[in-house]
């Protein structure tokens, strides 16, 4: 077989440029190689950048980050080698993949609120000496999840799993004073059952405890559950989509002074500051201005 001149001119650009290929591609993965590793923060910062939108192109998302477009690049080609991001052929822009939400769900079923609440309620327990426990709302009851007791003699037989009206109760309380739905719609006009005789019972004397638990940060629970009971209770502040949940400390067969309750309040206001934050909710519980204000009143 013969192959004139233009053939052969032909074969050895094609030869030509599939080595040009290969160079570049070899020099690409040596430059990967060679430049220094992008720091932890900066990569989380890129992935958090990518989590705004649900597709970016590099030049635009170095923009956003303030970092070269050839560090931006490497960071995205590190993330897409490794299954966190992909890039669109079409457009040639980048997104995340779902290996994060796969990963947060496995995270998810590995720690519940329960497993956050416990460590921080048994601290609480032991600094202030008395029974600790956390609930959540659930229609117009308090679920409790966690209970701590300690070694007082009386105590209400309210266990994990157990239930109790949120209207007489200082986490329910609590929970109503940061509910987005409005008081009237989650317990009714009233009347409300009445476990003693101290317990509130009419939607107007609700509506007053509960102005007054907005304005000091915590809820108190006077006998209304159980005679010889006093509590105080903090609400856990996170997402406003979440499922509400608070914090609270029980003292039997004692009754609290003015004093004793203000600071029981400031105990179980930073108890659930500190849940607050390890569940990855607003940082500052004590910001009541700025928390409450998006709540409607009742």
């Amino acid at each position: 077989m013969t192959i004139d001149k233009q053939g052969s001119t032909s074969i050895e650009a094609s030869s030509k440029t599939t080595r040009t290929t290969r160079a570049k591609a070899a020099k690409d993965e040596d430059d990967d190689a060679k430049a220094p590793r992008s720091s932890s923060v900066e990569l989380l910062n890129l992935i958090e950048e990518l989590a705004q939108f649900d597709r970016i192109g590099v030049t635009r998302l170095s923009r956003h980050l303030g970092i070269p477009v050839a560090n931006a690049h490497r960071m995205l080609r590190v993330l897409e080698r490794t299954g966190f991001v992909e890039q669109l052929s079409d457009s040639k822009e980048y997104r995340l993949t779902l290996r994060l939400f796969e990963i947060g769900c496995q995270i998810a079923n590995r720690t519940t609120m329960r497993d956050v609440v416990t460590v921080e309620i048994e601290r609480l327990a032991q600094q202030v000496g008395l029974t600790t426990s956390v609930g959540v709302l659930v229609d117009d009851y308090v679920l409790y999840l966690v209970k701590v007791e300690t070694d007082e003699l009386i105590s209400l037989n309210l266990r994990a799993g157990s239930r109790a009206p949120a209207t007489c109760t200082a986490l329910g309380k609590a929970m109503l004073s940061i509910d987005e739905r409005g008081l009237r719609s989650v317990v009714g006009d009233g009347p409300y059952e009445a476990k003693t005789e101290y317990s509130i019972t009419t939607f107007d004397d609700l509506a007053a405890e509960i102005a007054t638990t907005r304005q000091v940060g915590y809820a108190v629970e006077r006998q209304e559950l159980s005679r010889g009971m006093w509590s105080v209770a903090a609400p856990i502040l996170g997402n406003r989509h979440s499922q509400n949940g608070a914090v609270c400390a029980t003292s039997y067969g004692v009754e609290l002074s003015a004093e004793e309750i203000e600071q029981l309040g400031k105990s179980v206001v930073s108890c659930a500051a500190r849940i607050t934050r390890r569940m990855g909710g607003l940082s500052d519980l004590h910001s009541w201005e700025v928390a409450r204000a998006g709540y409607p009143r009742p």
